[in-house]
């Protein structure tokens, strides 16, 4: 009788066991057997230097955290810092809170307040944007937000909701509401 009885818990186990692996088995396929958004590796305080052609620095990304998920190889930043070199021109920076690279690297979106500039040869700062959600593609230095945006030189001050820059050619195009104040420099 121990044998028999025995013998049927070993079998109502064995039914119960293939009943969890058949539920776990259609749990992983209604995920479609993906992989979970979690890093798949991190970097903190780092810096990537993108070279041209002729070897000389062509853009730089700095943050002070970056997570790359295994599931869409995208990747998250924390207070990016992107510098955008031009031949014989003074370089745009370009800081916002936090940020987002698609798996190509050819688009990011640097979000919460966006922080944009540029100096002139002496150094001093001859423009200064602030927005907020830029999505830009690095690799035609474009950049474009429907945000509010304040633009700032040494002589004026501009406003308007939505802009698109073009970064090599050192045009804005602003999309609405624009209002620009002149600052009269009596030298």
């Amino acid at each position: 009788m121990t044998k028999w009885l025995s013998l049927v818990a070993l079998l109502a186990i064995a039914i119960v066991s293939g009943y969890v692996l058949r539920d776990l088995d259609d749990e992983e396929k209604d995920n479609g057997g993906d992989v979970a958004h979690i890093p798949e590796f991190f970097m903190e305080m780092f810096t990537i230097t993108v070279m041209d052609e002729k070897g000389l620095p062509k853009r730089e990304l700095r943050a002070q955290y970056m997570a790359q998920f295994a599931d869409n190889q995208t990747k998250e930043l924390e207070e990016p810092y992107l510098v955008v070199h031009q031949e014989n021109r003074p370089p745009w920076h370009i800081k916002s809170e936090r940020g987002w690279v698609s798996a190509n690297d050819d688009v990011m979106l640097l979000l919460g307040q966006v922080h944009i500039w540029r100096d002139n040869d002496a150094g001093l700062r001859e423009l200064e944007i602030l927005t907020q959600d830029l999505r830009v593609l690095p690799n035609t230095q474009y950049a474009e937000t429907d945000k509010p945006v304040i633009i700032r030189t040494p002589s004026s001050e501009t406003k308007s909701v939505g802009m698109r820059a073009y970064l090599e050619q050192r045009r804005l195009e602003l999309l609405s509401g624009v209002n620009t104040v002149y600052e009269q420099n009596n030298n």
